[in-house]
């Protein structure tokens, strides 16, 4: 088939505005930030950046998660963000690297929610109640086979 005598599109779609169809979406220049070789950290990174406020785009994350071996030909994985967040996207790297966004403090025991099934009285030995289920289901399938 001629590529030539296919049909036309129409200039205008059900709907939409020949201002529309024509408009391109604004151009933002994006940055490369940082380079990372391990994908969560890359993750992890862009979490903590749009935590932040500041939006971020993995490059190449997808390749890479394919295809390890190519990681380091491809320079790893490109944290991108828009160029005006470029400051305050290092600057959160730089925190991020350093530690300064880890968490501290682990809840303490008192905080954590357990339910009584799994504390330890301290009397010995205890089951769930999940335990105590499935075994008596095997107890009685052994005694009825």
């Amino acid at each position: 088939m001629n590529p030539s005598a296919s049909l036309p599109l129409p200039a205008d779609a059900p709907g939409a505005s020949s201002a529309d169809a024509h408009e391109q979406p604004p151009e933002v220049d994006m940055v490369t930030v940082t380079r990372v070789f391990n994908t969560l950290e890359a993750e992890m990174l862009r979490g903590c950046l749009e935590a932040e406020g500041i939006p971020a785009t993995l490059g190449d994350v997808q390749t890479v998660q394919t295809d390890t071996l190519l990681t380091v030909a491809m320079g790893g994985v490109r944290i991108r963000v828009p160029a005006p967040f470029a400051d305050a996207a290092r600057q959160t790297i730089e925190a991020f690297e350093r530690g300064a966004l880890a968490i501290d403090e682990l809840p303490t025991e008192s905080e954590e929610s357990r339910s009584p099934q799994d504390v330890d009285s301290g009397d010995g030995f205890r089951l769930s109640r999940t335990t105590w289920i499935v075994l008596a289901l095997v107890v009685v399938a052994i005694v009825v086979f």
